[in-house]
């Protein structure tokens, strides 16, 4: 979508895996200054995602690796600097040196954010990078536990005996699936349009897990409709409404109906479903396989899921069976990373926030707040009360001082990375 042009300069969005539209709808920062700038506003879809299927139609796209294997992080920045090129050509009508782009991104589309400066220098100015997790890749960050043990301190922070209930909540549903009579139960207790068998039981235990998740990252001071209709502060309100019960499994459930069904619209959970619908789970399941490998695990013993180990073999010999494809588990280190998987050394021009409520934050830069990470200007903030990329969320009247100031941070940043460039001097 373009907004406005005069200038010649422009924000630009990297896509995200998805439909276009959601993050259009929930990346507002970028239209509140524009005008600012005298800018335009163009959202890129990724390829394979939302309606930019190569192939013609999702099934078609991913029927077999010869068609699939063209997603990749390279082949989708290929797209943006192409896409980059003709909107100077076509759109702008203006001198390379006179059109300043900027790229904006949240979660995977900051890390294309920030990749797309640090690759395409000559065509991308600078780089708003937003809960990026640019080093969680194999290979570098060692404590694949973190994000789950922020996740824990979160809901503690929210209640101090939430995360107790929660973690008390896996052996009973583990327990109670084991008998016919367990199952009705749980399907009575959380309302499934199916009733619960075995395999369903299973399930149920990996939506909670993912629940608690997407609600930390979308843990937002005012009500949302990103992932899921939600109401102010959702971990909060999630567990105040456990208080019903002193049984775990009912003052779960009862929190659980707030996340599934805030509005009341539902008739029953639909775990086969995903509330956030325009999220595109095929092409991600296929990248996160295959080249996005983001290690993570839990252990009991620091937070509040079950154990479980990232074990990267079996994870590739499951993806590469899955796929019929050969996983790349360590290529986007050497690609963007350096060797050691944090060198930036080369890059400048690149703003990385991060949220200190954001389960992604672990695997960001938030973790090394006082170093220098590139060559020039790359400020580096960690916004207190910020969870998933609330700083490229439109203003709201409940937004926290600190992503305020994380915002005009940003706003800074641009106005020097679209200043005119200086003078050419001819020898």
């Amino acid at each position: 979508a373009v907004v406005s042009t005069q200038s010649g300069h422009y924000g630009r969005d990297t896509g995200n895996e998805g439909a276009i539209e959601l993050f259009a709808q929930n990346t507002g920062f970028i239209f509140d200054i524009a005008p600012a700038f005298d800018a335009a506003v163009v959202f890129a879809e990724h390829r394979y995602y939302g309606v930019s299927m190569p192939f013609g139609s999702l099934n078609e796209s991913f029927s077999d690796w010869t068609k699939s294997r063209y997603l990749t992080v390279e082949q989708a920045m290929a797209d943006f600097a192409e896409n980059i090129v003709w909107l100077r050509k076509t759109y702008f009508k203006s001198d390379d040196y006179v059109t300043r782009v900027i790229t904006f991104g949240g979660s995977y589309g900051g890390m294309l954010a920030a990749w797309m400066r640090a690759k395409y220098p000559g065509l991308v100015q600078g780089a708003i990078a937003a809960s990026a997790p640019v080093w969680m890749f194999p290979g570098m960050s060692q404590d694949t536990a973190a994000p789950y043990r922020l996740i824990t301190e979160v809901f503690r922070d929210a209640q101090s005996d939430c995360p107790a209930k929660i973690s008390k909540s896996w052996d009973m549903i583990t327990k109670m699936g084991g008998t016919k009579t367990g199952r009705n139960q749980l399907s009575k207790l959380f309302r499934t349009c199916k009733q619960l068998d075995s395999d369903g039981v299973v399930a149920l235990s990996n939506w909670l897990n993912g629940m608690y998740f997407d609600m930390a990252m979308v843990n937002y001071p005012y009500p949302t409709s990103f992932l899921a209709d939600l109401p102010a502060w959702p971990v909060k309100e999630f567990c105040k409404r456990t208080n019903v019960s002193d049984d775990a499994i009912t003052a779960i459930a009862a929190g659980a109906q707030m996340y599934s069904n805030y509005t009341g619209q539902l008739r029953c959970l639909d775990l086969d479903s995903d509330p956030a619908g325009d999220l595109g789970m095929t092409g991600w399941d296929f990248q996160a396989c295959l080249e996005m490998i983001l290690p993570i695990s839990s252990n009991r013993s620091t937070d509040m899921f079950p154990d479980e180990q990232f074990d990267l073999e079996s994870y590739v010999a499951y993806c590469e069976e899955r796929w019929n494809s050969t996983a790349r588990p360590f290529w986007l280190k050497y690609y963007f990373g350096g060797g050691d998987g944090y060198d930036f050394s080369g890059f400048s021009n690149i703003f990385f926030s991060n949220g200190r409520l954001d389960p992604w934050a672990v695997g960001g830069t938030a973790l090394i707040l006082d170093e220098d990470i590139c060559l020039s200007d790359c400020p580096n903030v960690l916004i207190e009360d910020g969870a998933h990329h609330l700083d490229l969320r439109s203003s709201n009247p409940a937004d926290p001082e600190s992503v305020l100031m994380a915002r005009k941070l940003e706003v800074e940043a641009i106005k020097r990375w679209t200043s005119p460039p200086a003078t050419k001097v001819e020898l």
